[in-house]
């Protein structure tokens, strides 16, 4: 780990397009899951002209793999949020 962060989170945050990246947690029926939450930096309305579709799949890609391969960390949710929403 760099800076504190898991290496999910920098593969994620390497991704152009995407701002930023940290983790929540839920609190739900006396479970607690963790929550990855990725800030993109465009609007997230897929009618809207700046859309990226591919970062999406980016975002998709990265955590898959890593989580196949790299990383024991299980997200059991994921939210991509447009920067300033969050």
């Amino acid at each position: 780990m760099t800076d504190g962060k898991s290496i999910l989170r920098q593969r994620v945050e390497e991704i152009d397009g995407v701002s930023r990246a940290w983790f929540e947690w839920l609190l739900e029926d006396s479970m607690m899951g963790k929550i990855l939450v990725v800030e993109v930096e465009f609007d997230t309305d897929p009618s809207d002209p700046r859309f990226r579709q591919s970062v999406l799949d980016a975002i998709e890609n990265t955590i898959m793999e890593l989580s196949k391969n790299e990383t024991t960390a299980i997200v059991g949710h994921l939210r991509i949020v447009p920067k300033g929403a969050a």
